[in-house]
């Protein structure tokens, strides 16, 4: 057996374990959800991060069967490294938005499907979280439109989960004054 036929091999094979490892890890995070009763689109998601990193260590480790020299995988692993610490410190980029994307939806008591009302003294807003993606929240109001929030912007706002009784009653100081209004009328 050549050289080229026993790294082909030894590929195949880590190609193989690593496919295994996959399904396992994939069917024990589907198996977890289920029994936690979360929705689908977190298992999407979940699935989704778990391919990425999938690919990242494939990659490295066909890197290291082929022979490429130790600093050049280091060099790899210090420009990834230097990604991410520009997506966690660096507030209005897009990778920053990422990182907030995945610490709402694996971290933040807020989920898909939740009633929520965002303080903000120059811009208060209400509504459904229809979505969470990598880059966005989107929110739908009772007006049935949908807004969609930087996820930096959810982040760093304060955000509160309501029942879906408050979000849908109407608001109860408007209706006192509109009673006390009237009484007035009545006795003048």
């Amino acid at each position: 057996m050549n050289f080229i036929e026993l790294k082909i091999l030894e590929s195949i094979i880590f190609l193989a374990v690593l496919l295994l490892i996959r399904y396992m890890v994939s069917k024990l995070i589907i198996r977890r959800y289920l029994r936690a009763n979360f929705d689908i689109t977190r298992k999407q998601i979940t699935i989704k991060v778990l391919n990425i990193l999938f690919f990242v260590v494939l990659g490295f480790s066909l890197a290291m069967i082929w022979g490429l020299k130790g600093a050049d995988v280091i060099a790899g692993i210090g420009s990834i490294l230097t990604i991410l610490g520009v997506a966690f410190f660096a507030q209005w980029s897009l990778l920053s938005n990422i990182t907030s994307g995945l610490i709402l939806f694996f971290n933040h008591p807020l989920k898909i499907g939740d009633y929520v009302e965002i303080v903000d003294k120059d811009f208060p807003m209400a509504g459904r979280v229809e979505n969470i993606t990598l880059f966005f929240l989107h929110l739908r109001n009772k007006d049935n439109h949908v807004y969609t929030l930087a996820n930096t912007i959810v982040t760093q706002k304060t955000m509160r989960i309501m029942k879906p009784e408050e979000f849908f009653e109407e608001n109860p100081i408007e209706e006192e004054d509109d009673g006390e209004a009237n009484r007035s009328q009545i006795e003048d």
